[in-house]
């Protein structure tokens, strides 16, 4: 034993732990030299007592009464006396004791209290032969630990384990074995053969017996690893066992603690990526995707084991709604891929990976499509209407879904697709046609039966304002309050009704916004001059004779001239691109003075209405609503908007599939007096009746003066293919002409203290929970109804022993939109380790939100096992 690893244990007793008096008996006279040299200087404090050369009874009586505060070493070269005999014996139980032999150093350095480990110390000496594996082991170490609970910390420290536990070792063994995102399960990690020289492989084996009830001959930790997986698989999945993985399954005391294992090993932020990593190399070896091929949905709905399950389940889950598309029920469904994408594999670490980021569009795709088949069931009595006001009115409140859902299913299958998910195809063709035959070319006919019955002769509805009324019903009134009103109007190209509706749903999910939807009979032909020309202030609306607008006489084509007409009520035009990248002072600056503002924003017609990019208009769809988003809280946050109208000068028609020659009302001929001709509209005087058109009057639909006339084509067909056919607008059909307004206001007050969005609350239903099996269900409730302003909630849930979870990790999610209590409430199941439990120790059940890991809530658990029952 060298002197300075003796100063070091003696400083750590008197001065780290306080100690007044420490004995110390060598009966080998091994340190007679040590103390005669003198302590170190940090120790010059304490007083070298020799009692067997001072006398029992003396040196009692010096401790006690003469120096009752001095620091002493009682240093002895005899062994300890007899009880019967010993002076100091009272003493000697308040003091402490001192041994210089290297296991007693590490005893006293790891802070460990039982003299009795001394040899086991010793035993484990290449281990603790290391200062800075010391070190760490110390961290974990408590100090009535015994030989086996130092073991497993031993073995957490050679596996980098922070937690000593065997689960954690595991995952940690994997997780330091993983190379490249790989595991190869060919070779044991590199700290199975350190626990070999360590002497620490026989007692990780008896651990793993111990929990797991894997027994072999030769273990491996390939082997052990393929049990595990396979046994919490089989727990997971429903039906009938699979003979082909049977013999790999766990006995079944061992299962039980098999799921909780690798539930927390998934759940883990820091490992997460070796599970996957491991579950790959197992479901290769074991070629698990062979023996998914034939599995019915029902036995995968509940298992996340392997990243195949999720393929499969999106199989069968398309395969259901395709056959099940007549009579579906979307919320099922929707339930059940809300379920999967809340799972490890499309929520977890690792999900933005573009195959799992692909899975999760899949579902997407999956869920709009049996929204849309489900839309198109409730239609039983087809698309007939009274009244073109009837018609309209139903699209404003619910048939412009299925130009929502088709739109969302195309976004999302374009994007799984793209990453190789071909099995999207059949149903990507049967949405097409629910689309097209279910419901364009439906409303279409219908909607043209009522143009002929004389609607186009009036154009007007006494609930739907028209486009050309805009200024005068909405932005004039406002600014009459007030000198010192505003308004701001963004109007976006081609930003159709139902992109509005997503809007106003997200901005109602905003600090202190109010958005409410509305609609408006738009102008028509609904294109982009004559939608401009509409919406801005003006006492008429003309047309020159080669066709453009006129504003009170001027042209208003461009920002620049459609700034000068709001020039005549103080009023500016900008462009949203330029707006955008201003800073808060520029911004202010720019606008200074100005009563109106009206700010142009075009992504959709921009992308759509050329034929190079028409087939990205339903994601451009998507990043107009984002941007839209971020231009109302602009105008709101940073020019202190209180108002904001979002409006568009059309709407638009477009399919995946480009159209054939039956969706062409081709022309017999061109009238020679015609001033536009597009592929959805002709304008020009004198035009007169042709069968394959509507005819109509700019001077009713649009109150513009002059006696110009238009053919529209009849339903969603096009006068010519020229140049992108499939994103087109200028006709006639709702989607084309139900103009949305979207009116913001900046809640103040009250009101805009209630407009925080917060996720719903969760509560845990009864009291005094006790459990006294191996797999506990607790009953859940979703305190409110999700809504604009209260989102869903995913929750972790598990029982915790202080900060150690000794159940399975399940995830749950909160996501009802119903007023029914009963639709709110959920179960869990929560799997318990195997083990001893304190029936009178506070356990806990802990529920935590999954995207920021905060503690929802805590309720107290018993657990009462007596024994464990499989």
């Amino acid at each position: 034993m060298k002197a300075h690893q003796v100063d070091q244990a003696l400083r750590q007793k008197f001065i780290e732990e306080g100690e007044r008096l420490v004995f110390w008996n060598d009966p080998e006279s091994d340190f007679v030299e040590y103390v005669a040299s003198g302590l170190p200087k940090e120790l010059e404090a304490v007083t070298i007592l020799d009692v067997g050369e001072k006398g029992g009874l003396t040196t009692k009586l010096l401790l006690e009464r003469e120096d009752a505060t001095g620091q002493f070493l009682l240093y002895s070269t005899e062994a300890l006396p007899p009880t019967d005999a010993d002076w100091l014996l009272d003493i000697r139980v308040y003091s402490a004791k001192f041994h210089a032999d290297v296991a007693s150093i590490w005893l006293q350095e790891l802070g460990l209290s039982g003299l009795y480990l001394r040899d086991h110390l010793k035993a484990r000496a290449v281990f603790l032969g290391n200062q800075d594996r010391r070190k760490k082991l110390k961290r974990l170490i408590a100090s009535s630990d015994d030989e086996i609970a130092i073991d497993l910390k031993m073995m957490a420290v050679l596996a980098g384990s922070e937690v000593a536990s065997l689960f954690a070792i595991l995952s940690a063994l994997c997780h330091g074995h993983m190379q490249e995102g790989r595991v190869d399960l060919s070779e044991p990690p590199k700290a199975m053969g350190i626990f070999d020289k360590m002497g620490l492989s026989k007692r990780f084996w008896e651990f793993v017996q111990q929990e797991f009830a894997y027994t072999q001959e030769t273990p491996s930790l390939a082997a052990l690893l393929r049990s595990l997986f396979v046994s919490e698989f089989m727990h997971q999945k429903g039906g009938d066992r699979i003979d082909a993985l049977a013999h790999f399954e766990l006995p079944p005391e061992g299962r039980q603690n098999a799921v909780v294992c690798l539930t927390q090993w998934r759940d883990s932020s820091v490992k997460a990526a070796s599970y996957d990593a491991t579950a790959v190399a197992v479901a290769s070896e074991l070629k698990v995707s062979e023996q998914f091929a034939e599995l019915p949905l029902e036995d995968l709905t509940d298992v996340f084991t392997f990243w195949e399950a999720e393929l499969r389940v999106v199989s069968e889950l398309k395969t259901q709604v395709l056959e099940e598309a007549q009579a579906i029920d979307a919320q099922a469904i929707a339930s059940l891929a809300t379920e999967r994408k809340a799972g490890h594999w499309l929520s977890g670490p690792g999900c933005d990976q573009p195959e799992r980021r692909s899975a999760g569009d899949a579902y997407d795709a999956i869920v709009a499509a049996a929204e849309l088949f489900a839309l198109r069931a409730k239609q039983q009595h087809g698309l007939s209407f009274e009244s073109p006001e009837k018609l309209l009115s139903a699209y404003r409140d619910e048939l412009y879904r299925f130009d929502q859902l088709y739109r969302r299913f195309c976004v999302k299958a374009n994007t799984a697709q793209g990453q190789g998910w071909d099995l999207l195809k059949t149903l990507a063709k049967e949405v097409e046609d629910v689309y097209d035959q279910g419901f364009l070319q439906p409303l279409g006919l219908e909607w043209s039966r009522l143009l002929d019955d004389g609607f186009l002769d009036g154009w007007k509805l006494p609930d739907m304002p028209g486009q050309q009324n805009f200024y005068a019903d909405n932005i004039r009134p406002h600014l009459e309050g007030s000198d010192r009103k505003r308004a701001y109007v963004i109007i976006s190209d081609a930003f159709r009704y139902e992109a509005a509706s997503e809007l106003s749903e997200a901005l109602n999910g905003r600090y202190r916004m109010n958005a409410k939807l509305s609609a408006m009979l738009g102008v028509l032909p609904s294109y982009t001059a004559l939608g401009m020309a509409s919406l801005l202030p003006h006492e008429g609306l003309t047309y020159n004779d080669r066709g453009d607008v006129l504003v009170d006489g001027k042209s208003v084509a461009g920002t620049e001239l459609r700034s000068k007409q709001l020039a005549t009520v103080d009023g500016m035009a900008c462009q949203a691109k330029d707006l955008r990248v201003m800073k808060l002072e520029e911004a202010r600056e720019f606008t200074q003075g100005k009563r109106v503002i009206y700010i142009y924003h075009n992504v959709i017609d921009a992308r759509g209405d050329s034929a190079s990019t028409e087939s990205e208009t339903f994601a451009a769809v998507n990043d107009c609503i984002g941007e839209l988003v971020e231009l109302v809280q602009f105008c709101v946050n940073k020019l202190n908007a209180a108002t904001v109208w979002v409006t568009a000068d059309h709407g638009f028609l477009f399919q995946h599939e480009a159209p054939d020659v039956t969706d062409r009302s081709a022309l017999t001929h061109k009238p020679k007096q015609a001033v536009k001709v597009n592929k959805r509209y002709v304008i020009g005087p004198s035009l007169g009746v042709v069968r394959e058109a509507h005819r109509g009057y700019l001077s009713v639909t649009a109150d513009a003066e002059g006696e110009m006339e238009f053919w529209v084509p009849r339903g969603a067909n096009r006068f010519h293919f020229t140049g992108g056919a499939r994103f087109v607008h200028g006709g006639a059909m709702p989607q084309e002409v139900v103009v949305p307004l979207v009116t913001v206001s900046q809640l103040r007050g009250k009101k805009k203290a209630g407009s925080r969005s917060e996720k719903v609350s969760v509560q845990v239903l009864g009291t005094n929970h006790k459990i006294t099996t191996p797999k506990h269900r607790f009953e859940l409730i979703q305190t409110e109804a999700v809504s604009e302003r209260r989102k869903a909630i995913t929750l972790k849930a598990a029982i915790y022993d202080g900060s150690q979870a000794v159940t399975s990790v399940e995830t749950v999610i909160f996501d009802s939109e119903s007023d029914s209590i009963d639709d709110r409430k959920r179960t869990i199941g929560l799997t318990l380790s195997t083990g001893e439990y304190d029936k009178s120790k506070p356990y806990r059940l802990v529920l935590r939100d999954a995207e920021t890991d905060a503690e929802v809530q805590s309720v107290p658990v018993v657990i009462d096992r007596s024994f464990d029952d499989f």
